[in-house]
């Protein structure tokens, strides 16, 4: 069985780490406060102390740390532990950064699949990711086994590395914007008096209905401070997202809107609530 190396143990790479142990892969593991990644030892992962000894053997390596500089100080720490054959995914969302990281890996001599993914710990613990991905056909190969046990599904981007950041970009994107509108409809049926869950119950089953509307259902109508994703990332995420838009010379009038919205929550103390957290300042 493949060993798989998951750097970065949040949410989800906790949970990844569950499902690949699960399916009995040898599963060592690294994050960089080692307490987060310490309950892992007691389901038979093997925590090591730092980056470099976690991925000694390992076939596949998991990045799942939260920025770019993150992303680029483990592979400094890892380029000369990683074996010969071993093959990175660079799961994290960097945009356009996707560059510098991939310069770095050439630099070190690491072979990397550009490999973000879309879902949160649940989907990650049932092995029901989105991964996009894009590399070289023979370290996709190579990566094969793990992504089919993560990934209920699996959009293979390109054979060189690059556009699936971008393409998790457009997909964020989409994201931001459904859970912006949702947020603001659930605002405007309470300020006509009405419950928010009618505005569900309304649309269910329609060409207006979505998935994501019952996804966030709890959080979005006040009923559960759940946090399946949190404003912060979206501040990041749409940070990239309009950097990659201006230079592609794309018009960005709503993501303009759209990052006003969420650094406007962060700023006003909610950057660890879920993203349905928006809801209270376009209450204001």
């Amino acid at each position: 069985m493949t060993t798989v190396t998951v750097l970065g143990t949040g949410d989800a790479g906790f949970a990844m780490a569950q499902r690949l142990l699960e399916l009995g892969f040898a599963v060592r593991v690294w994050n960089r406060t080692e307490s987060r990644a310490r309950p892992l030892a007691n389901q038979g992962a093997l925590v090591l102390s730092t980056a470099a000894e976690a991925v000694r053997a390992a076939e596949v390596v998991i990045i799942t740390v939260f920025d770019t500089p993150a992303v680029l100080d483990v592979l400094e720490q890892v380029a000369p532990a990683l074996a010969a054959n071993a093959v990175v995914l660079q799961s994290a969302t960097v945009g356009t950064a996707i560059d510098e990281v991939l310069a770095a890996g050439t630099r070190l001599g690491v072979a990397i699949v550009d490999a973000p993914f879309l879902g949160n710990p649940g989907p990650a613990r049932r092995g029901e990711l989105t991964f996009m991905v894009a590399g070289a056909p023979e370290h996709k190969r190579a990566a094969a086994p793990v992504l089919e046990a993560l990934a209920s599904n699996v959009v293979d981007v390109a054979d060189r590395p690059g556009g699936a950041s971008l393409l998790k970009l457009t997909c964020n994107t989409w994201l931001f914007g459904m859970n912006a509108m949702a947020a603001q409809a659930t605002v405007l049926a309470e300020s006509f008096g009405l419950d928010p869950a009618l505005f569900l119950r309304a649309v269910a089953g329609t060409n207006a209905d979505s998935t994501y509307l019952h996804y966030r259902a709890a959080q979005l109508t006040g009923k559960s401070d759940e946090v399946l994703s949190p404003v912060r990332a979206a501040v990041k995420d749409l940070g990239h997202i309009r950097s990659a838009a201006a230079g592609a010379g794309a018009p960005e009038l709503l993501l303009a809107t759209l990052q006003a919205i969420y650094d406007r929550a962060a700023n006003t103390g909610l950057a660890d609530q879920d993203l349905a957290a928006i809801r209270t300042v376009l209450a204001v």
